[in-house]
């Protein structure tokens, strides 16, 4: 090598060994210098620290956790998150298409055919050509809103500074195999060399059983929106046990993802710790559920005297375990098109006047202070002294009537006969103190603590407490309408616990929730109340045996016609099932001053009769005042769903049909009814009972 070539080779090599030296030199002083910060878009400062770099590179996006899984008693699902995948695509313009634009909408147009014929590969979807319309006409918009199409020439070539890149959404909620399979497919395709598909993992809330659960499940809708810069999953419409604060999502779940240099994100990762979800055990027995729908659906269907156009306005039927206030059942029905979400409510939205089937309750509460004795004899005869004395002699401007001319009864007949003349003798017995008390005890008014949104509560009338009105204007009004279920209203589910407070305790309560499983604990919930046992044994026994025989075939019991009925069908009611019909005439405001005359048909039914370990709540509620009595229309629908009731323990403790063992007798000792022949039109020509 020549001197000058080694000269230049030593200047050239020194350069090179300054680069390192004004590297570093031109790093320090940013990082010192210049607080480690460049000048970014717009002036404004660009922090050159990892994090920086992390940025630009990934991205993390919240993804909503799962619920959780709701279950019946016996383990059947009935709401659960449904894993599904959401399909994003990044594509790309191929380079034929970015030279020729007028090959590119054909293309364009393709592709949306080719991704919405994969939506529908699976040939058990519903009505596949609509949908594939559906899918085509969704795809369309949404590439050609990502490309700007409209903003696109015809003709010619790819605009410069235009992105031929986009990130679409494919589709959610996608829990078929053979779609998953189709889109992948199609990822793979050579014909599609610059498509790209990534499956997320996601979930979607299903309910097996939908059209039997809306009221007390419930049901929750949500989507997803931008909400603080985010994309979060927004909640609404959440009622029944999904409403429960348990099974709101507690820590959500991380999905990261690419960003390009233009900060457009394309999924690269699946999610990240997902949480474990608990499950919900709650109270309700999905089989019992079934046939409380059934059954009360049936009687609403076949109309009044087997008028099927002549129905009821609203109905509902409540299922509750005595031992530990499980509500098993609850069902709604409404006349009309009332969508199922609307109408399923109303065990425990919808209010009425009980009327007589409070009876048992304020005779157990008047029997337990001492205020009557139960072979004491009330003169019911509305032209004897006894009514003169007692309820003329207030100046009541309604008089008290019976349905059917009573004499001399005990408060056991008083029951048997539903008397509102001697529950009105019995009422008049306590003090204004004691009704308050007696409002207390059995829950009227009060919240059933099930945390259901939108309950309603009821209660009696704001006035009927008032300090103004005189002792003599209470009794007159208030304690006489209070004795038959009158001057308050109620819900299904409101009687229901009353009546479990006579059987338990005042302290008692419906449960809905038996306990949450969480990483295979499941500590069980305790039973809501009951622990204190208010009323004496002998007031339960001798308030249960007076509803024993209200469903029987002696002289002025009210369920006799009810008992007729069973009984054709083969089925002996008395001494098995308890009960106590009702029947009461409101007048209800529809709002601008208007009101309406209703018809209240009701009846509280337990099983055993004399020991009830179930308890059965219905009302039916019809326009006008025409004849509407409990026993031939509330009646029929709980009777039947407390003998399923029966059956369905028997098999669940079995594990085969009901065994019968000699003389008749199940394993609780009572007759067991065979049902598969009942008829759900029986008896609707049957004479008509009284109350």
């Amino acid at each position: 090598m020549k001197a000058g070539e080694i000269t230049r080779a030593r200047l050239v090599f020194g350069g090179l060994g300054l680069v390192p030296i004004l590297l570093a030199g031109w790093f320090g002083y940013v990082q010192v210098g210049q607080a480690a910060t460049l000048e970014g878009r717009g002036g404004q400062p660009l922090p050159l620290v990892a994090a920086t770099a992390e940025r630009q590179a990934w991205r993390v996006e919240t993804v909503p956790a799962p619920r959780g899984t709701i279950l019946d008693r016996t383990g059947s699902t009935l709401a659960a998150d449904r894993e599904t995948y959401e399909v994003r695509a990044r594509v790309s313009v191929p380079r034929t298409k970015q030279k020729d634009m007028s090959l590119f909408r054909g293309w364009l147009k393709e592709l949306g055919d080719k991704l919405a014929l994969a939506l529908v590969d699976d040939p058990e979807i519903v009505d596949r050509s609509a949908v594939y319309a559906r899918h085509r006409e969704r795809l369309a918009r949404v590439l050609g809103r990502a490309w700007r199409v409209d903003s696109l020439p015809t003709s010619g070539t790819w605009p410069a500074g235009r992105s031929q890149v986009v990130d679409v959404l494919v589709g959610g909620g996608i829990d078929r195999l053979r779609v998953i399979d189709a889109l992948r497919a199609l990822h793979k395709c050579d014909s599609y060399p610059t498509l790209s598909m990534h499956f997320l993992h996601s979930f979607q809330r299903v309910y097996p059983e939908r059209e039997l659960t809306y009221g007390v499940v419930g049901h929750v809708d949500s989507y997803v929106a931008l909400i603080e810069g985010e994309r979060r999953l927004h909640t609404y419409g959440v009622c029944g046990l999904e409403s429960f604060a348990a099974l709101t999502p507690g820590s959500a779940e991380l999905r990261r993802f690419r960003a390009d240099g233009r900060q457009r994100p394309y999924f690269v990762a699946p999610m990240e710790d997902p949480p474990t979800p608990l499950r919900m055990h709650s109270t309700l027995d999905l089989e019992l559920q079934r046939a409380c729908v059934r059954e009360l659906t049936a009687q609403c269907e076949q109309g009044l005297r087997g008028n099927s156009d002549s129905k009821a306005k609203w109905a509902a039927m409540v299922l509750v375990e005595v031992a530990s206030g499980d509500v098993l059942a609850s069902a709604s029905w409404h006349r009309g098109d009332l969508h199922p979400k609307a109408a399923s409510f109303t065990p425990y939205q919808s209010r009425f006047e009980p009327g007589s089937i409070v009876k048992p309750l304020v005779l157990a509460y008047a029997h337990e202070v001492g205020a009557i004795r139960w072979d004491e004899r009330f003169d019911c005869d509305p032209r004897g002294g006894m009514y003169r004395e007692t309820i003329r002699s207030l100046g009541r401007r309604k008089p008290v009537r019976d349905d059917h001319d009573c004499s001399v009864l005990t408060p056991h007949g008083i029951l048997l006969n539903s008397s509102n003349i001697g529950a009105a003798m019995v009422g008049l017995r306590l003090t204004r103190e004691q009704w308050r008390d007696y409002m207390q005890t059995y829950g009227w008014g009060q919240s059933l603590g099930l945390q259901l949104p939108q309950e309603v509560r009821g209660g009696h009338h704001p006035r009927s407490f008032a300090p103004d009105i005189p002792l003599r204007g209470f009794r007159a009004n208030s304690a006489i309408s209070f004795s038959f279920g009158y001057e308050m209203t109620a819900t299904a589910m409101q009687v229901a616990r009353a009546y479990l407070r006579m059987l338990r305790g005042v302290d008692a309560e419906l449960r809905l929730v038996r306990g949450l499983e969480i990483d295979g604990q499941w500590p069980d919930a305790p039973a809501r109340g009951g622990t204190r046992q208010t009323f004496r044994p002998e007031v339960r026994r001798d308030v249960l045996a007076a509803m024993r025989d209200v469903v029987s075939n002696i002289e002025g019991a009210t369920g006799r016609v009810l008992h007729g009925r069973f009984q054709k069908q083969g089925v002996e009611l008395h001494r098995l099932v308890g009960g106590k019909t009702g029947t009461a005439v409101s007048t209800v405001g529809l709002g601008n001053g208007k009101v309406a005359s209703v018809r209240n048909a009701s009846f509280v039914g337990v099983l055993p009769a004399e020991d009830p370990k179930w308890l059965a709540v219905c009302v039916l509620q019809k326009d006008g005042r025409a004849r509407f009595y409990g026993g031939s229309y509330a009646a029929p629908p709980a009777v039947k769903l407390l003998l399923r009731c029966q059956q369905h323990r028997d098999r669940s403790l079995l594990r085969q049909e009901p065994r019968v063992v000699p003389g008749g007798q199940t394993r609780m000792g009572l007759q067991a009814p065979d049902l598969s022949g009942w008829d759900a039109s029986v008896g609707a020509d049957a004479p008509r009972d009284t109350r």
